[in-house]
């Protein structure tokens, strides 16, 4: 056999299997679409609206109302007005089962108002991170992250004791409340992919979660 001979056998032989490699590598790295995670919230049948555009407007509202009670003073109690209706603004807009939606309103509102107690009182910012979980659809073993909040507001109790320092505790606070959001969905996907099952239809969510608008 010459040498051309042997050149054009091994080119035959090496291209099916340089093809074959490069096929099962974009196989396993190309994930099929009905195996990977999504929010649940996303897959909910919508009444109206899209569900990015109203999770933006509805996050947006929930932490602008927030931080609008926040700011009220005796000399601006016009904030703890525009705060008290931005915030349940942006738990009706998000998508997310009504029933859930109209459950957390009242707690948080609560609790939001009583935050404006001071340091004392940062322990508060575990009831809108629960009320985040419940209309997120998260598992319930990502509410472990809950204990973040609870344990920030009992070190800042105890180390600022001045009124004066309260944006300091409302700001912690709140980088620790968002950081345990993530930390949830990171259980979350973590979980889902534990415990492997067929893909949930847009019906089935409906009917598991009830009524959507």
């Amino acid at each position: 056999m010459n040498a051309h001979a042997w050149t054009d056998n091994s080119r035959a032989i090496w291209r099916p299997l340089c093809s074959s490699e490069c096929q099962n590598r974009f196989v396993s790295d190309t994930v099929p679409l009905h195996e990977r995670w999504r929010e649940p919230a996303s897959l909910l049948p919508l009444h109206w609206g899209a569900y990015r555009p109203r999770l933006v407007l509805g996050l947006a509202g929930i932490m602008l109302g927030t931080a609008c009670v926040q700011l009220t003073s005796a000399y601006s109690l016009v904030f703890l007005l525009v705060g008290s209706l931005l915030q349940p603004a942006g738990w009706a807009v998000l998508p997310a089962p009504i029933g859930r939606r109209v459950a957390v309103v009242v707690p948080v509102l609560g609790f939001t108002w009583l935050m404006l107690g001071g340091a004392s009182f940062a322990w508060c910012f575990v009831v809108p991170l629960a009320a985040w979980l419940l209309v997120r659809l998260r598992p319930a073993i990502s509410y472990v992250v809950l204990i973040l909040p609870v344990a920030c507001g009992v070190v800042l109790s105890a180390a600022i004791a001045d009124y004066s320092g309260t944006w300091i505790s409302f700001t912690v606070s709140s980088l620790v409340a968002i950081a345990a959001a993530w930390i949830a969905r990171a259980i979350a996907v973590a979980w889902s992919k534990r415990a492997p099952r067929a893909p949930r239809s847009k019906q089935s969510v409906s009917r598991n979660e009830g009524e959507l608008d």
